[in-house]
C-alpha cells in the first residue's frame, strides 16, 4: 500500500525518537503509532539484563497511547538508529504483532526499507492469530 505524506512523517516522528536516547553499543528500537483519530504516540524500547523482560519501541509507545486514553491504533512504524543518521525499519517481532492484534486487527505497519516502505495490515504479518 502506498504511503500518505501523513505516514512519512510518522517514520520521520520515529527517527526524531531514536535520536533523543541513542546510547552507543545498545540497539535501539524507536517507534510512533497514529490512532484512528489521528493522535501520535512514540515510545523508545528499554533494554534489560535479561534478554525477555525488555520493553520493544511498539509496546512502549502503546503504552503511551492507552496512558493517553486511546486504544485505537491505526498505524505503526519501528525504526533502529546506529546514532549517525542511518537509520533501518523494522518489522514488528511477533510479540509486538500479537499485542497491536489484540487492539485493531485492522491496524497496519509500516515496513520494508527507508527507500521502499509500504503499509502491511497486522493480520497479513500474523495470519494465524487465534480467535480472528
Amino acid at each position: 500500500m502506498e504511503l500518505t505524506e501523513q505516514d512519512y512523517e510518522l517514520i520521520a516522528e520515529a527517527k526524531r525518537t531514536a535520536d533523543r536516547l541513542h546510547l552507543d553499543g545498545i540497539h535501539e528500537v524507536a517507534a510512533a503509532l497514529r490512532t484512528g483519530s489521528g493522535q501520535v504516540f512514540t515510545g523508545i524500547h528499554i533494554e534489560a539484563d535479561v534478554g525477555n523482560v525488555g520493553i520493544c519501541g511498539e509496546v512502549a509507545a502503546i503504552c503511551c497511547m492507552v496512558s493517553g486514553g486511546r486504544r485505537d491504533i491505526a498505524l505503526i512504524v519501528a525504526v533502529t538508529s546506529d546514532g549517525r543518521g542511518n537509520y533501518k525499519l523494522l518489522v514488528p517481532c511477533g510479540r509486538c504483532r500479537e499485542i497491536i492484534s489484540d487492539f485493531n486487527l485492522e491496524a497496519q505497519a509500516i515496513v520494508g526499507t527507508l527507500e521502499r516502505p509500504y503499509k502491511m495490515q497486522i493480520t497479513e504479518l500474523l495470519p494465524l492469530k487465534p480467535y480472528t
